[in-house]
Order: structure tokens, then sequence, then C-alpha cells
């Protein structure tokens, strides 16, 4: 099975990181970030989201995921911590849990925008780190 990755994204002075962690046919991936300066300040808990792949409800023979979500109250974190889940999950096939924690004091909403640019920058090199596993994944 594949080895773990870690994937870092930043700017604006925000820092991202994604680690993943295949498990068996499963996927593990913990998000955090939060201020450059000192990104340690930013991680945290704020959900745990978990992926089950299912067949489409479009029933057109393509792959999609239920998710469920933890949160903690007063957190966002599950916006990306869900899309995550459902998205490699439905890639995947395997049961996706995701832990994300990202903080940034004071944030705008030009601030969350960015966060979530991030965010779906590191979700597509994760996407394509899973299609490389290949035939190892045997899914």
């Amino acid at each position: 099975m594949g080895r773990p990755i870690s994937i870092v994204r930043s700017g604006k002075g925000i820092v991202l990181t994604a680690f993943a962690l295949p498990v068996g046919l499963d996927l593990s991936v913990i998000i955090t970030g939060g201020p450059e300066v000192s990104p340690d300040d930013g991680a945290h808990v704020g959900c745990v989201c978990l992926g089950i792949p299912r067949g489409s409800l479009r029933n057109d023979g393509t792959r999609s995921a239920t998710v469920s979500t933890l949160n903690v109250t007063g957190h966002k974190d599950d916006e990306i911590g869900a899309l995550f889940a459902r998205r490699l999950a439905a890639l995947t096939g395997g049961v996706c849990s995701v832990t994300c924690g990202i903080h940034v004091d004071n944030a705008t909403e030009t601030d969350v925008e960015f966060v979530v640019r991030l965010a779906e920058e590191l979700l597509r090199e994760l996407e394509d780190w899973i299609g490389g596993l290949g035939d190892e994944r045997g899914r």
C-alpha cells in the first residue's frame, strides 16, 4: 500500500498542511493550518468527518459518498472537512476519515475565501496522489 504524504500550501500569511495516510484500502487525512509565523497556533481539532462511499443517487453508475460529521461547537472546519471526506471517499471507494482544524484570528470574508482556495489546492494534489497509487489500492 502507499506511503503517507504531507502537502503544504501557503500564501497571504496562512499555511495549510494536509497529511494523508493510507489505512488498508481506506484513508485517514488531517488538515491543519493557521498563521505562517506560527502554524502551530492554528492547529486544533475542529471537526472529524467520515466519508463512506456509495453508488450515486442518480443511479448513473458513478460513485459518491455519504459524510457524517462531528463538529466542535462554534467551528466551521466541517465545511472543508466534509468536502475532503466526500470527494476522497468517492474517488478511492474506501472509507475516508478527515480531521480538520484551521484557525485564523479575526478572519475576514476574503481570508476565508483564500483559505478555501488553499484547501482546494491541497485536495486536488491529494486526488492526484491517490490517482498515482493506481493498482496498489486494488479499487
